[in-house]
């Protein structure tokens, strides 16, 4: 038993990479904090839900998910991706400014607010490596209940300590945190591609 959970926690750690390093991406982009949590809680649930919706749903219609899945997240986190070394790079830029544009650069910015349907894809997006879990649940001697317990809640602590660190990095590296965010989501954007989209 004891043997089995520890699997468990470590596929829990696997499956919650792809959360952590979207999470980092936003935390250096800088996020608002109801953003941060409202998204936490949906990669949760997510975590949660997709590992029992994959043990009714077969691995043939499965398969074929996580395949357009992971070419739609690609292409998503990508664009995001992009953006964010766009916007970074401009403004590390060396230019002219007037005084006015410096007294707005050292007053505090508002952190991005995420909508609640980017939310809902994003926590989607890097859920879905869940959903094939749902397969071999079966063959534990585990809970299923409790196995989807821990899955998602080890997700959620991942994903809060992505936020965490990458907004504690951005307030050291400044713009460069931004294009880092950037860099960390195309990488991401190339895994879930290379992983789930080329097959």
């Amino acid at each position: 038993m004891f043997e089995q959970l520890i699997t468990v926690v470590f596929v829990a750690i696997v499956l919650g990479l792809d959360a952590f390093s979207l999470a980092l991406g936003y935390g250096l982009r800088g996020i608002s904090r109801a953003s941060a949590l409202k998204l936490t809680g949906t990669i949760t649930i997510y975590h949660i839900l997709m590992p029992l919706i994959g043990l009714n749903i077969g691995m043939a219609a499965g398969k074929l998910l996580g395949i357009w899945a992971a070419r739609l997240g690609a292409a998503a986190l990508a664009y995001i991706g992009l953006e964010m070394l766009i916007k970074g790079y401009q403004a590390i830029k060396t230019k002219t400014v007037t005084f006015a544009e410096v007294r707005s650069v050292l007053e505090p910015t508002a952190q991005k607010v995420i909508k609640l349907k980017e939310i809902l894809l994003l926590g989607f997006l890097v859920s879905i490596d869940a959903l094939t879990v749902g397969f071999g649940l079966g063959t534990l001697r585990v809970s299923i209940l409790l196995t989807c317990l821990i899955i998602g809640t080890i997700a959620g602590v991942m994903t809060l300590t992505g936020f965490f660190g990458g907004r504690l990095f951005s307030r050291v590296a400044g713009n460069y945190a931004q294009i880092a965010g950037g860099v960390i989501l195309l990488v991401l954007a190339a895994k879930m591609l290379i992983q789930g989209g080329i097959q």
